[in-house]
This record gives C-alpha cells, sequence and structure tokens, in this order.
C-alpha cells in the first residue's frame, strides 16, 4: 500500500461547499478532474472576492477552469462572497496561514484529478486577465512549474524596505539554487498536479520561497513569466511587519535549503568553501 502524501493529510476533512451546500468526494472530481484549477487561499477578503471573482474565465487554453476559494477561517462573510462569486468553497475550522490554507487547496485537487492548479492572491494584487499567461507554459508542457514575476511585468510601488528585501532575497536564492529567480515571492503561478505530492511543503506564512526550492531542487522545468503586482483593492495586508517578514522569510529560505540538502547529498568541498565564506 503506497504512503499517504503530506498534502492529502492537509486537505483530510475539510469540507468543500457548492451553490447547493456540501460536495461529496465523488462530486469534486466530477467538477475538477481533467481541468484546471484556480485556487484562492482567502483570510477575511469578502469585498476583494466580490470584485475579483466575476473576472475568472471559464477555460485557459481551451481546458475548462474551475475556482476553488480556500476560507482560512475568516470571520467575515469571504465564504458568502466566494459563493456568490461562482466559487467552490473549502472551509478551514480556523485561521492557519496562507501556506496551510494552500497545502489544504493542493491536497484537495490531487485527490480531485485536476490536470493543472494555478494559485493567485485574493487581495486584488494579481490580475485574473493573466491568467492565461501564467498557465500556458505549464499547459504546452514547456514547464512543471510557472511562476509570475513582477519584475519581469510590472509593479505598483511599495515599501522601499520589502522591495529590497525581495531582490536580496532574490540573489540568495539564485546562489543557493544556481537558477535564475527574478520573484521568489510572489504566489501567482501554475504547476502540473502530478508533480505536487513529492513537495515537502511546511510553512504555514512564508510559503512561496519554499515552494520554489522544493520544485527546483526536485529537478522540475521552471519558467518565469511577466504579470503584473497591484496595490490591495481592499482591507489590511495580513503580512507582518517588515523586520517580522524579512527574518521569517530568511529563515523559511533557508530552512527549505538545508532540507533538500539531505535529499541531494552533501555539498562538494568547494561548495562547503563558499558557504563557510572560503575559509
Amino acid at each position: 500500500m503506497s504512503a499517504v502524501h503530506p498534502l492529502a493529510v492537509a486537505a483530510a476533512g475539510v469540507p468543500v461547499d457548492g451553490p447547493d451546500g456540501p460536495l461529496s468526494g465523488e462530486e469534486l472530481a466530477r467538477r475538477f478532474g481533467g481541468r484546471i484549477a484556480i485556487v484562492i487561499p482567502a483570510y477575511e477578503e469578502e469585498e476583494n472576492l466580490g470584485e475579483l471573482l466575476p473576472r475568472m474565465p471559464e477555460e485557459l487554453g481551451g481546458v475548462e477552469a474551475v475556482v476553488l476559494v480556500v476560507d482560512d477561517g475568516s470571520r467575515d462573510n469571504t465564504h458568502g462572497a466566494a459563493l456568490r462569486g461562482g466559487a467552490l468553497v473549502a472551509r478551514l475550522p480556523q485561521n492557519r496561514g496562507g501556506g496551510a490554507a494552500l497545502r489544504a487547496g493542493y491536497g484537495l485537487m490531487i485527490d480531485a484529478g485536476a490536470a493543472v492548479v494555478i494559485t493567485i492572491d485574493a487581495d486584488g494584487q494579481h490580475r485574473p486577465e493573466e491568467l492565461e499567461r501564467v498557465a500556458t507554459p505549464v499547459l504546452e508542457d514547456r514547464a512543471d512549474l510557472s511562476q509570475g514575476s513582477r519584475t519581469l511585468g510590472m509593479a505598483e510601488a511599495g515599501a522601499f524596505a520589502r522591495e529590497l528585501g525581495i531582490q536580496v532575497f532574490n540573489r540568495l536564492m539564485q546562489v543557493l539554487l544556481g537558477v535564475r529567480i527574478t520573484d521568489c515571492s510572489n504566489g501567482y503561478r501554475a504547476i502540473r498536479t502530478e508533480m505536487l505530492p513529492a513537495l515537502d511543503l511546511r510553512q504555514p506564512q512564508f510559503h512561496a520561497a519554499e515552494f520554489l526550492i522544493e520544485a527546483i531542487t526536485r529537478g522540475y522545468r521552471y519558467q518565469e513569466v511577466p504579470v503584473s503586482v497591484l496595490h490591495r483593492a481592499h482591507g489590511s495586508s495580513k503580512k507582518p511587519p517588515t523586520l517580522r517578514y524579512g527574518y521569517g522569510f530568511c529563515a523559511a529560505i533557508i530552512g527549505a535549503w538545508a532540507r533538500s540538502l539531505g535529499r541531494r547529498g552533501k555539498p562538494s568541498r568547494r561548495r562547503r568553501r563558499e558557504l563557510s565564506g572560503g575559509r
């Protein structure tokens, strides 16, 4: 008997609602099987979802697309706004963080047999009009993972310290992985669903860089595409203050990379010298 993958554990017991009430596993498979799943983690995003969901496409690259909102223990009516917008809604009993919400969504989509999973933010910072651009490299079998990049596209100005930090972390990831990465904090991505069960995802909040490290160190074909990152449409950011955000993000990078070394073997003598500052 094969082992149960961690993402299935994350999704276990998570109810999914449609317009007529709870959906069974068989109904989820009927809705998502062989299709593109657009997964949106959302925590208290009632107002933003009301504007975002009507812009979701019914198909991408000729493949039907279905939307799943993962309500991460919201206290507002995120659940109702998602249903009114035509999405199916997975409900977590309490707030666990964006990474935990995504793990639940991934697990549900693996079990439902979705062909591709695309993740997009609920806060209006990502444009649904760019979904096809993100999905195309995966749909055309040019990549296993397609990642949106504001550096290749555009971004509305944000806090200087946070923007500087992202550039520093991009450089750190490039040094550690040997792959050009221009936007390691972007959660706008598409991945072939069959690739998800192998990923060791643990981060409850600083999950974007962990996801990239896991995929790239497992040899997944990776491609960046230009996307837009806008200011949040409504409400306030759920991110922690800048210093705590920076510390958490850095710790997530180092932790995921260190785990990958155990999988890939010890670094060479030359690489060890590089990591120790040439000593």
